[in-house]
């Protein structure tokens, strides 16, 4: 490793693989608040990942109990009973502005994707379960949350924190992987 870069530890390294171990999908939470300096560190592990401009990413944190009610009821993929959510927004003017017009369209959904997977790996680490919500009407969650028309809401993460005895998570899937191209098998099947 060059001098500019960081000097990593073994157990460092072996923290952030752990905590992609740990990391799963909860829907079954305790009916405590997650403390806001929770939550604080999550914005902050969000804050983390890739984006291509500053300014492009907005972050809804609600943790009121009438509002994440409303998001329960209005949206029919928020099947939990997580007493917070984050959602993760693009403002898609100011990306056309400085980006273009592809890049409003499709590098604010990847850099939004990558603040969730962030949050994510995070949240195993601070005692904190999350679920990713995936059915849910744009329109919906836009008039839920106040957004203007040019912020764009992509990812709406359930917080809260883990039943003690959730149900088994589900089995990781592995994705096929080719090596130098398609079709090459990356390992040997011998």
């Amino acid at each position: 490793m060059s001098e500019a870069g960081p000097n990593i530890s073994a157990g460092a390294a072996q923290a952030v693989f752990e905590a992609m171990r740990k990391r799963r999908m909860h829907r079954v939470f305790t009916p405590d608040p997650v403390d806001e300096d929770i939550l604080d560190r999550l914005v902050y592990a969000a804050g983390r990942a890739q984006t291509a401009r500053p300014g492009i990413r907005h972050l809804v944190v609600a943790n009121d109990e009438r509002l994440v009610r409303t998001v329960r009821q209005a949206c029919p993929g928020f099947v939990n009973n997580a007493p917070a959510v984050i959602v993760i927004c693009s403002d898609l003017k100011r990306a056309e502005e400085q980006l273009g017009r592809r890049s409003a369209e499709d590098v604010t959904r990847l850099d939004a994707g990558a603040a969730a997977g962030y949050l994510t790996v995070a949240a195993p680490v601070l005692g904190i379960g999350v679920c990713i919500v995936t059915s849910w009407t744009e329109e919906v969650v836009r008039v839920i949350f106040d957004l203007p028309e040019h912020i764009r809401p992509e990812v709406m993460v359930a917080v809260g924190i883990p039943a003690a005895n959730p149900p088994k998570a589900v089995k990781r899937f592995l994705p096929v992987v080719h090596r130098n191209g398609y079709g090459r098998p990356w390992k040997d099947s011998a």
